[in-house]
């Protein structure tokens, strides 16, 4: 069965607000702001660190080497 669309997965939603960060047409947005407003929103630096992961490896972000920013591919 398929997610709710109003209950992502943590990473799906992790996902949605960095991409919201990023705002229209946004390439990239400074990892110490977006885990700033990720934990705000209760996800846990475990949570945010696993969507990265998730979403680096299917090639959709990339994290510098410095884990300072994420860049949309």
């Amino acid at each position: 069965p398929l997610p709710s669309p109003r209950c992502p997965r943590p990473s799906e939603a992790i996902f949605g607000i960095l991409r919201d960060l990023g705002g229209p047409g946004g390439r990239s947005v400074p990892l110490p702001h977006a885990l700033e407003v990720l934990g705000a929103r209760g996800f846990t630096p475990a949570q945010v660190g696993a969507a990265l992961d998730e979403y680096e490896a299917l090639n959709v972000i990339q994290v510098n080497p410095a884990r300072t920013r994420v860049t949309f591919v």
